[in-house]
């Protein structure tokens, strides 16, 4: 729903607070790569948008508490600074803002406040704060009401996917959840579960339920491979796209019809 230009500009007002003159058409899932650094992890935006002014605003959403998010939002800060540079001659007063957006289902740091909000500060004076131009802010989807605007509070509303009936847009807005929910083919594009499949097997490593394939030889054990279907479905994969991964992984191993016995089972 980001990816419309007219809904995101007024989510980002909601969550910031404050008017934006206009912005620029949102680009989802943009990808920023450092092609000098070819083994550096990359990041894939959910949605990053420019406004008029050429200030920066990255939208992600975060389904799973994996106790990173600060690392994360630091990450991917970085990476918005290697989408935003400095052309020659020009002084870093020059540099516009950004803005570091994490739409979450869980709460970071259990407060139970509905919105977070991340500066730089002095540390023996809070007063005194860093203009480094980067707002970090968390929107907290199991936060407890406490004085928020109705908007606000209607973005966790659909956070959560409960009704909301406020004005024109935010029925246009599950209208439209509605309509791409219920389309097959439309899920299957927006899963796009390779590009962040490194993460999950990372999961799975620490878990040890890492498979280590070698050749000619596996110490996967069946127990393992059910895991990981468990772990694909949790990410929102189809049954075709776990089987393809079962496929690559372990279509040497085991048939098709194996495979697919595995799937019934976990």
């Amino acid at each position: 729903m980001m990816s419309d230009k007219r809904i995101c500009k007024y989510i980002l007002e909601i969550i910031l607070s404050f008017k934006i003159k206009e912005i620029y058409y949102p680009e989802k899932q943009k990808e920023v790569k450092d092609p000098k650094h070819r083994k550096r992890k990359d990041v894939r935006f959910d949605i990053l948008v420019e406004d008029y002014d050429h200030n920066l605003y990255d939208v992600e959403a975060q389904t799973t508490d994996k106790k990173d998010i600060g690392w994360r939002m630091w990450y991917y800060a970085a990476k918005m600074d290697q989408r935003y540079t400095l052309d020659k001659g020009k002084t870093y007063r020059n540099m516009k803002k950004a803005y570091l957006i994490f739409l979450c289902n869980f709460d970071p740091e259990g407060e139970g406040r509905i919105k977070y909000t991340y500066h730089t500060y002095e540390d023996h004076n809070k007063a005194k704060q860093l203009q480094d131009g980067l707002e970090k802010i968390i929107i907290n989807g199991k936060g407890i009401p406490n004085g928020e605007s109705a908007d606000e509070l209607g973005l966790v509303d659909l956070i959560n996917n409960r009704p909301v009936h406020l004005n024109k847009i935010f029925d246009e807005i599950q209208t439209r959840i509605k309509d791409m929910n219920e389309d097959p083919e439309w899920r299957d594009k927006m899963i796009d579960y390779e590009t962040r499949m490194p993460e999950k097997e990372q999961e799975a490593e620490e878990k040890g339920m890492q498979k280590g394939i070698q050749k000619g030889f596996t110490n996967a054990t069946i127990s393992d491979i059910k895991k990981l279907i468990t772990a694909l479905r949790d990410f929102g994969g189809s049954n075709e796209q776990i089987l393809n991964r079962l496929k690559q992984d372990y279509g040497d191993q085991f048939s098709i019809d194996k495979l697919k016995d595995f799937m019934d089972q976990a």
